[in-house]
């Protein structure tokens, strides 16, 4: 590659106009040439950066500025040199669209002011919670009785309310979760009552169902998912190679609709040597759609706000049928709006939103989006007589492999790796610790719609750690195969296939080690498992192995740590 001279003009340091000359070097970029930024520490604002509508699944739709823009760019290389990129206010730092052969590497990416806030707990009571913050770094307010947090150019109330991090573990609190412990219903985080007690002194009205501990860091989460590191839509073969990701207002790295993504030496992590607890404030990585192969080789993802890696399809539901071959359906979550869900000549499969069974494959010749929600696809058969209300399409042409190997994660809140792809799926030498599940196999079609049936999955020779010591809806097992089917027993072929857990160590203070439900082909085998005193014991499964409609098993030469008091295996077979 050629080497892209870098305007002279430029110096490291706070210049209003580096972002808008930066993205022009890049928008004139040509095939086989990089770009080399001299290291150092850059600052970027907004006012002249391009803005483009951006829909990234799993994050927030709307009107962005973006700083590194790369749109139907191809072979070409930006080298950042080791420099620490610093944005002010709302920018996506880096979207590629239409892309092909394009690798980021060696550079940083942080803000001045985070999109959360982080504080001290520092009382108590049978009302609520009050907090210590330091807001000359978390500038905040009471306005009108609600709390109010100041950004460059935003401002927002609470969006998930308060999060508590142990603070000598650096992790989420035993058992704490999200509020305290408070979930659904009624509750609005937008709305908690607050009021100011002292200086940087704030009182929330927030009665717990979990008791807080005095002297640990409350995660203030008042940001919408609007501002993601990196946003990949439908490119191929890109590397992001040696990139750290201190912060984002959203996901770290969101790809869609990407063929063959490399994430090399990746980092999501709070600063070296910052006393903050949260990286981004949702997934350090997520690929929707994808296809080929993603690949996460020696990466290091930690203090996320959720999972380190999710894998997934959408699910599509079935909203009118209106002719014999066409029919309208509909992205249902709200973060999936904008979102497509096919193109000609895509092979999709139908499937019972009850037994998630699929009934039906059918190829597209053509799909137009109605609203933001609604797409009219049209297929070259008819549609069969079955499909109904509930049921859903997913793409099977967008499906991808996965290898993940190397890498480690926690702690963070939520699971480790959520694995729902049906390509060939390989987990090896990670080291692997989280508040839930290691490892999450599901799928759903009522919730968040997020598809794909595991055909091929091997987790071998990773090392997980002390995982599920949150609230159970992250996970009851350190690895959790738990499909949204409500009775799996009663369906005529079980949902996921071919899973084998080979060579693995658990290190568990509770040896709830695998959970599993309506698996054909499920080995585990060559396993150890550790017993630890990091918390007590919660004893959410009565055995080590615990087993629902599952068929085709091999369960063998495990070593299971003697004080464990625990059958090895339970299992109601399927009907």
């Amino acid at each position: 590659m050629a080497t892209q001279p870098y305007s002279v003009h430029f110096n490291a340091g706070i210049d209003r106009d580096f972002g808008g000359t930066l993205g022009k070097l890049i928008a004139g970029m040509t095939a086989g040439e990089r770009l080399v930024l001299p290291e150092g520490e850059y600052h970027i604002y907004p006012h002249d950066l391009p803005e483009r509508f951006l829909a990234p699944s799993n994050n927030r739709r709307s009107m962005k500025r973006v700083a590194m823009l790369l749109e139907n760019l191809a072979d070409v290389e930006i080298d950042g040199s080791g420099s620490r990129l610093i944005f002010h206010g709302e920018i996506v730092p880096v979207h590629m669209h239409q892309c092909a052969g394009v690798t980021l590497k060696n550079l940083s990416i942080d803000w001045v002011r985070p999109f959360y806030s982080q504080a001290e707990i520092c009382g108590y009571d049978e009302t609520g919670v009050e907090f210590q913050i330091d807001r000359g770094r978390y500038p905040c307010e009471v306005a009108d009785g609600i709390m109010c947090f100041q950004g460059e150019d935003w401002s927002a109330p609470f969006r998930e309310g308060v999060f508590e991090i142990d603070r000598e573990k650096g992790a989420p609190a035993y058992l704490s979760g999200d509020n305290f412990g408070i979930r659904g219903g009624s509750f609005d985080a937008s709305k908690i009552p607050a009021r100011q007690t002292g200086e940087d002194r704030f009182h929330l009205t927030l009665p717990c169902k979990r008791t807080p501990s005095i002297g640990n860091i409350l995660l203030l989460r008042h940001y919408p998912r609007l501002s993601p590191g990196i946003f990949l839509s439908q490119s191929r073969d890109v590397t992001i190679e040696s990139v750290t990701i201190h912060h984002a207002g959203a996901m770290g790295v969101i790809a869609q609709y990407c063929e063959n993504v490399s994430l090399l030496g990746v980092v999501v992590a709070p600063p070296d040597g910052s006393d903050r607890r949260f990286s981004v404030t949702v997934d350090a990585t997520h690929f929707v759609n994808c296809r080929g192969l993603v690949h996460l080789r020696g990466c290091r993802f930690s203090h996320m706000m959720d999972d380190p890696c999710n894998v997934h399809g959408i699910n599509a539901r079935f909203a009118q049928r209106i002719d014999k071959r066409t029919a309208v359906f509909e992205t249902v979550h709200h973060e999936q709006h904008g979102v497509p869900v096919a193109f000609a000549g895509d092979r999709v499969q139908l499937s019972s939103n009850v037994t998630l069974l699929p009934y039906a494959e059918l190829t597209v010749s053509g799909a137009k989006a109605i609203s933001e929600h609604l797409i009219e696809v049209t297929f070259n058969e008819a549609l069969p007589d079955e499909l109904g209300a509930g049921h859903v399409m997913e793409n099977m042409t967008w499906t991808a492999d996965l290898h993940v190997e190397d890498c480690v994660s926690g702690p963070n809140r939520a699971r480790g790796y959520l694995v729902s792809t049906p390509g060939k799926v390989l987990l090896e030498r990670n080291h692997i610790t989280a508040g839930g599940a290691a490892i999450k196999i599901s799928g759903d079609a009522n919730f968040w719609f997020e598809s794909g049936a595991v055909r091929d999955v091997t987790i071998r020779d990773n090392t997980i750690v002390d995982c599920c010591y949150g609230p159970k809806p992250w996970g009851s097992a350190m690895i959790d195969i738990d499909p949204e089917i409500a009775d799996p027993q009663k369906n005529p072929a079980a949902f996921h296939r071919n899973i084998r857990i080979l060579g693995n160590t658990f290190r568990t203070f509770d040896p709830s080690v695998l959970y599993a439900r309506s698996v054909d082909g499920l080995c585990f085998s060559n396993n150890t498992v550790e017993l630890t005193t990091t918390y007590p014991e919660i004893g959410r499964h009565e055995a080590v192995i615990n087993l629902e409609a599952c068929t085709g098993l091999d369960i063998c030469d495990n070593v299971i740590d003697m004080r464990i008091d625990r059958k090895l295996v339970t299992h109601s077979e399927p009907r």
